[in-house]
């Protein structure tokens, strides 16, 4: 017995892929077209996205997320300053001052001399510029005055002044006068003295003048007469004298009109002179005394040759 041959039927790869596109995914309902595809996109590839699409989904989330914030304030702020209009501010008149006010203060008249202010002014007190003693350099010898230069409009009549002396710092007790002694004191002592105007019942205010310092005393200078009387040829002798109460000592020198042939001696203000022949007459010549403190005195001399 025979076994019945059987048919194998064969199925092309392109119907079997016609197959599944027809029974669309799991296979269910061959033959139907999906619902959710549109008729007239049936067999259709989809339109790709537009460019500035691709890059807006390109751009990570957080960035989208925080772009989007800043523009939302940005716009927010926009609208708020546009939208509230600034008020200008009203011109404030200014107020009207007491002499505009009718009938407050009536005109003077021309002929009439302004009243004096009721208001005490600091410019109505006796008032002080400056102080300045006399002489600008005192010695021992010398009483320093004090001389008081009061503002414009005092009253040089009716102001007084209190005094107040002070050395190195410390009042002196009885000096309140504007001069003050200095033969008690010492060279290179400090001299202020504070001044105080009045003027009826007004009291000016204290000013202190600035410091002053006593000199030394100037030495003096002298020539004694010739020491020996000379002849012709013979040196000729004569001796410079000074007195130096505020210096240990003087040198002494020549000075123009110098004359030739003459000398002197620093430490003891000898002067030598050799007469020259047929000598007559006045001659002149110049002499100064020099102390420690630099204060130089300079005379000129005249001897006569009969």
């Amino acid at each position: 017995m025979t076994n019945p041959q059987k048919v194998i039927k064969v199925v092309t790869p392109a119907k079997v892929d016609g197959r599944k596109r027809l029974a669309g995914p799991g296979g269910a309902n061959p033959g139907k077209r999906p619902g959710n595809v549109p008729k007239a996109a049936a067999g259709k590839k989809p339109a790709p996205p537009l460019p500035w699409r691709q890059k807006l989904s390109a751009l990570p989330r957080r960035t989208m997320i925080f772009g989007g914030g800043a523009a939302l304030v940005i716009l927010l702020a926009v609208f708020l300053l546009s939208g509230s209009p600034r008020e200008e501010a009203t011109p404030k008149t200014p107020p009207k001052s007491a002499a505009s006010l009718p009938g407050l203060f009536p005109e003077r008249p021309a002929n009439q001399p302004a009243q004096k202010s009721m208001i005490p002014d600091e410019e109505e007190r006796p008032t002080i510029q400056s102080i300045r003693f006399s002489p600008p350099q005192p010695t021992r010898m010398d009483p320093l005055k004090a001389e008081v230069v009061t503002a414009a409009y005092a009253n040089p009549g009716r102001t007084t002044y209190t005094y107040v002396w002070k050395v190195n710092d410390r009042i002196v007790e009885g000096a309140t006068g504007d001069t003050l002694d200095l033969s008690t004191f010492k060279k290179r002592d400090l001299i202020t003295v504070t001044v105080t105007p009045y003027e009826g019942d007004k009291t000016g205010f204290p000013v202190e003048s600035p410091v002053t310092i006593i000199y030394g005393i100037p030495p003096t200078l002298e020539l004694q007469a010739p020491l020996k009387k000379t002849k012709v040829g013979i040196p000729l002798e004569f001796q410079l004298v000074s007195l130096h109460p505020d210096s240990d000592g003087v040198a002494f020198s020549l000075e123009a009109p110098l004359v030739p042939g003459m000398s002197i001696d620093s430490h003891t203000g000898k002067i030598t002179w050799i007469i020259p022949p047929n000598q007559k007459g006045t001659i002149h010549f110049g002499a100064a005394a020099e102390d420690t403190d630099k204060t130089k005195v300079t005379k000129t001399f005249d001897i006569t040759l009969e």
